[in-house]
């Protein structure tokens, strides 16, 4: 049987016990996000470690892929700009709440099946995304039927917040981690993003990485690993 989405698989050391599913981001794939899937993999333990493949090609970069469209809202790219205001970038984001909504089904269709493939339940399973990824576990995981074990969010922001916040129906633990040099889902934005969390009454933890742009490092992975392997 076919995969809903082409995807990579990795193992920890140790048995197979959990599973952690990483969704790269936005003008990405899971060869551009492989140095970080192997910082990981390499600090995990009891885990099977799956990436999925976005099925799009990148509007901005055909060579590369994307889960949905950000100019559809937002032609422009103001949420990159500096000088757009926090409000601002929130609603681009949550104009886009259909579409997360979409890719967030299929996505927890793609964790059924991972589930099924390997004999691991929700209680065991974590999913954790990087960007465009971040935010789509964000939403997966909020809207999946059985909590999930934990959910790690990586230069992210809560996508959809108006439209989310009606369809939770399970609150796993959540780990947020962001770059301090972060431009592109603008760093400044992650204060209202755990505020959103704190609204919905979500347990949640959050580190923040000095001199970090637009892209993962070896510490959040230990601390993404630490919360996985707790």
């Amino acid at each position: 049987m076919l995969s809903l989405f082409d995807n990579k698989c990795y193992k920890s050391k140790g048995e197979t016990q959990k599973l952690v599913i990483f969704i790269h981001g936005y003008n990405g794939s899971p060869e551009a996000i492989d140095y970080a899937v192997q910082w990981l993999r390499e600090k995990l333990v009891n885990c099977i470690l799956v990436v999925p493949r976005a099925p799009y090609k990148c509007e901005k970069n055909a060579d590369n892929l994307q889960w949905l469209s950000f100019y559809k809202q937002d032609p422009d790219v103001r949420f990159r700009n500096p000088e757009t205001s926090i409000e601002e970038i929130f609603d681009i984001f949550n104009r886009l709440g259909d579409d997360f909504a979409e890719v967030a089904k299929k996505m927890n269709l793609f964790i059924d099946e991972q589930q099924n493939k390997f004999a691991i339940d929700d209680a065991h399973t974590y999913i954790l995304g990087f960007s465009q990824g971040a935010m789509i576990a964000i939403y997966t995981s909020l809207t999946r039927k059985n909590k999930l074990a934990g959910c790690v969010g990586v230069a992210g922001i809560v996508p959809g917040k108006d439209r989310l916040k009606h369809e939770i129906v399970s609150k796993p633990k959540f780990l947020l981690l962001h770059g301090k040099d972060d431009v592109t889902v603008q760093y400044k934005t992650l204060p209202h993003t755990l505020s959103w969390l704190a609204e919905q009454k979500l347990e949640f933890e959050n580190f923040e990485f000095e001199a970090l742009a637009h892209q993962m490092n070896e510490a959040e992975m230990q601390k993404a690993a630490e919360f996985i392997n707790s």
